[in-house]
C-alpha cells in the first residue's frame, strides 16, 4: 500500500519535523511505500495536497497523510481536490492540535501512526465552508485566500472552527506579534494568545451582528465573538461549543455579548471546560445553514488561520465527507 506524507518541516518552530522524525523509521519498516513530501515557503502544504490529489484518476484514490498542527491541516485541506476519494491520516505534531482533541487521538505518535497504516478507513467526518461575501483588509492575496463559489465568491474550508471577531482577533495579533516564535521555541506558545487577549479585551470594538440559522434570523448587539464549531475545541483546548460533533452534518454555534470586561475575565476561563454555557450572555444554537452580517467588518479565523476582514459570510457543512484513517 502507498502513502503520500505531507510534513511541515518548520511547525511549531521546528518541532513538528522532530516529532515526525521520530515515527519515520516505523513507518518506512512498516512494509508499505511511504513517499515523503515536504513544504516549503514557495509550496505550502496546500499546493502540495492540491498536486498529489489534482492528478487523480476517476477510480483513483489516495491515501494522504498530513503532519503537523491545526493550521497545517486547515492548509491542506483547504489544498485538496477529489475530497471523495482522499484517505487522510493525520499526525498531530502543532502547538494546539484541537482536531486531535475532538477525535480522541492522545498524543502518542507512534500508535496514530500504527492505526492509519492499517490503510482502514475509521470514520468520516464533516467539513465546514465559510463564504465571504466582501473582504477588508487581506493578510494574504485574494488568489491565496480561498476558492471560488458558483456565483464568484470566495471561499474557505475548515475541518476544526471558524470564527468571527475577537477570537479571530487574537490569532491575528499573535501570528503579527514578534513573540511568537520566541515562545513557541521555549515550548509557551499559547501563551501569546493569552497576553493578546488581555490586551486587546479593551480595544475591541463589539458590534451588533444578526445570525441567520436555518432562516431563523437573531440580532445579538454588542456581540465580542462568534464562533461555528465543526469540532468541541479549538484555540488551544477551549470548549467554546462541548456538544459539537464532526459527523453530524451540522455545525454548532456560540455568541458571547458580555458588556464589560469584567465579566469576559471572569466568563473566559470557564469555556476551558465548557462551563461557560451556563452564563445567560453565551448564545448557543446549532444548525446547517448560517448566514451573518455585522454592522463593520471583523476579522475571520478558519481553524485559526485569519486572512481578512469581512461583515458579511454564510457558513455551511459540505455535502463530501472526509475518510479518515484513524
Amino acid at each position: 500500500m502507498k502513502f503520500h506524507v505531507v510534513v511541515n518541516p518548520v511547525g511549531a518552530s521546528g518541532r513538528t519535523l522532530k516529532k515526525f522524525n521520530t515515527v519515520l523509521p516505523l513507518m518506512e519498516q512498516s512494509g508499505h511505500e511511504i513517499c515523503v513530501h515536504y513544504s516549503t515557503k514557495e509550496t505550502g502544504i496546500g499546493g502540495v495536497c492540491q498536486k498529489l490529489t489534482g492528478e487523480l484518476g476517476e477510480d483513483e484514490t489516495i491515501n494522504l497523510i498530513i503532519v503537523g498542527g491545526d493550521g497545517s491541516l486547515n492548509d491542506a485541506l483547504n489544498g485538496m481536490e477529489h475530497i471523495d476519494r482522499i484517505r487522510l491520516g493525520y499526525l498531530p505534531a502543532g502547538s494546539g492540535n484541537d482536531l486531535a482533541k475532538g477525535l480522541g487521538l492522545g498524543d502518542d505518535l507512534a500508535a496514530i501512526a500504527t492505526q492509519i497504516l492499517k490503510g482502514e478507513v475509521q470514520r468520516r467526518m464533516d467539513i465546514g465552508e465559510i463564504t465571504y461575501y466582501n473582504t477588508a483588509e487581506e493578510l494574504v492575496p485574494k488568489e491565496r485566500l480561498g476558492r471560488l463559489s458558483g456565483e464568484g465568491n470566495l471561499t474557505r474550508r475548515f475541518h476544526d472552527s471558524t470564527g468571527m471577531g475577537f477570537d479571530a482577533a487574537i490569532c491575528q495579533a499573535a501570528d503579527a506579534s514578534r513573540f511568537k516564535k520566541v515562545l513557541n521555541r521555549l515550548r509557551l506558545g499559547k501563551l501569546i494568545y493569552l497576553l493578546c487577549a488581555i490586551k486587546l479585551i479593551s480595544t475591541t470594538k463589539r458590534p451588533t451582528i444578526e445570525v441567520t440559522v436555518d432562516e431563523k434570523t437573531t440580532s445579538y448587539p454588542d456581540c465580542l465573538l462568534f464562533v461555528a464549531m465543526n469540532n468541541s475545541y479549538e484555540g488551544g483546548g477551549f470548549k467554546f461549543c462541548p456538544e459539537a460533533a464532526n459527523d453530524d452534518g451540522k455545525l454548532d454555534l456560540c455568541i458571547a455579548t458580555p458588556r464589560r470586561n469584567t465579566a469576559f475575565f471572569r466568563i473566559f476561563p470557564s469555556a476551558y471546560n465548557g462551563n461557560h454555557v451556563k452564563y445567560p450572555v453565551i448564545h448557543m444554537a446549532r444548525g446547517e445553514n448560517i448566514r451573518i452580517k455585522s454592522d463593520m467588518p471583523l476579522w475571520i479565523h478558519t481553524d485559526g488561520e485569519v486572512a481578512c476582514k469581512s461583515d458579511e459570510i454564510s457558513i455551511r457543512i459540505l455535502e463530501e465527507k472526509l475518510s479518515l484513517l484513524m
